[in-house]
């Protein structure tokens, strides 16, 4: 079997090049002979170049500058197409409903020569409206509607969304799938930390790995510290992720503003984005990851948690309650004191990691996770 992926993510959005790079590992995990090449646009390619190893040949894909809708689509889908025949692949995910942005292909697809499925990481658009403009909602909404009515099969990667997705599309219901992805870890994870002294991490923290976009909910977390400060209690708080939200740029300087004026500000450590062993190592050494955001599709920082054993603090979504992550404790995303009393809680009675027993544990259950996901590809792509 010839498989090829679309590159997905980048900086803007780790995730998406996770959930990449996790299915190659999974499928060749299952042992199954597999050939899998990765398609991937030409401003991504340095970014993927890390990555490289994880598949058996990479095409670089041309992305023209933007013209006009039918330009880009008798142009760019024409490049696409004439790559993907070269290629020698019988199948292709993930398409999403904005493929232009990393391999410039429009809207509808089209004949690109072998069989192919897509992907709706989640609803947010739908959910969280007063985070989008007018024009943004109207794009994602067409864009979901062409490639599903496209699309053989589309995949969702939690139950929470293929319910979402059988609501708001009934005539397409029976093209849902559900591919639940995971956190497949590196050797190196458990091993002594050598690439740089960390002795300026805190002794004892928490620590939230999210982009500081408005619906992660970062607020919610410096308001649980004022609250704690009030009783008398400084636990500090490890960020990581990017530090600037793009649909709203004033937003990280608000909450700068907040965690200030609250007086919570050297409790804590804005990082920014940070290299994925270093991102790790910091989970590792923390005594619980705190997950509050209002969304997701399915969150990669709880499946991170879950491989390397660390307890979790989640927001009650549904989603998060359907990952369910062993020691996650729950709190409703509005609630600043019952946060406030998980972290007093946690910060009294957790010790900081790592914790090798909890990691052997987790990492058998990696192993065998990673089969399970590589099989339930395979199997929606032979359906």
């Amino acid at each position: 079997m010839h498989v090829g992926l679309i590159a997905q993510g980048g900086a803007g959005w780790a995730g998406g090049s996770e959930y990449v790079r996790n299915l190659a590992r999974a499928i060749r995990a299952t042992g199954e002979p597999a050939r899998i090449t990765l398609f991937c646009g030409e401003p991504q390619r340095p970014e993927w170049e890390k990555h490289e190893a994880h598949f058996d040949s990479v095409v670089t894909v041309p992305v023209r500058k933007k013209r006009g809708i039918l330009q880009r689509f008798r142009a760019q889908n024409k490049d696409f197409t004439r790559a993907v025949t070269g290629s020698g692949v019988e199948f292709l995910y993930p398409f999403t409903y904005d493929n232009d942005y990393n391999v410039g292909v429009s809207l509808p697809i089209g004949d690109i020569g072998c069989r192919w499925a897509a992907w709706i990481p989640d609803f947010q658009h739908r959910h969280l409206p007063q985070l989008f403009t007018q024009k943004e909602i109207g794009k994602r909404d067409r864009g979901i509607q062409a490639v599903v009515a496209e699309a053989k099969k589309v995949v969702m990667s939690s139950e929470s969304a293929a319910t979402d997705f059988r609501n708001f599309y009934p005539a397409h219901s029976a093209k849902a799938e559900v591919l639940r992805f995971a956190t497949f870890p590196d050797a190196n994870w458990y091993e002594p930390f050598e690439a740089e002294n960390l002795d300026w991490l805190p002794k004892r923290y928490f620590v939230v790995c999210n982009q500081f976009w408005s619906h992660k909910n970062h607020a919610l977390v410096f308001k649980a510290l004022e609250i704690l400060a009030a009783r008398g209690i400084r636990p500090m708080v490890v960020c990581t992720g990017a530090l600037v939200d793009f649909r709203q740029p004033e937003h990280t300087e608000g909450l700068l503003q907040q965690m200030h004026r609250a007086g919570v500000g050297a409790q804590v450590m804005l990082l920014g984005l940070v290299p994925r062993r270093l991102q790790i190592e910091i989970i590792r050494r923390s005594l619980a990851v705190v997950q509050p955001s209002l969304f997701e599709g399915w969150s990669t920082v709880v499946e991170d948690a879950r491989v390397l054993g660390k307890p979790t603090l989640l927001s009650d979504l549904a989603v998060h309650l359907e990952q369910n992550p062993p020691g996650a404790r729950f709190f409703p995303g509005s609630d600043a004191e019952e946060l406030a009393n998980l972290l007093e809680e946690a910060w009294s009675n957790f010790s900081p990691g790592p914790n090798s027993v909890a990691e052997v544990n987790a990492r058998e259950w990696a192993d065998a996770r990673i089969v399970e996901v590589g099989r339930e590809m395979l199997r929606i792509i032979r359906k």
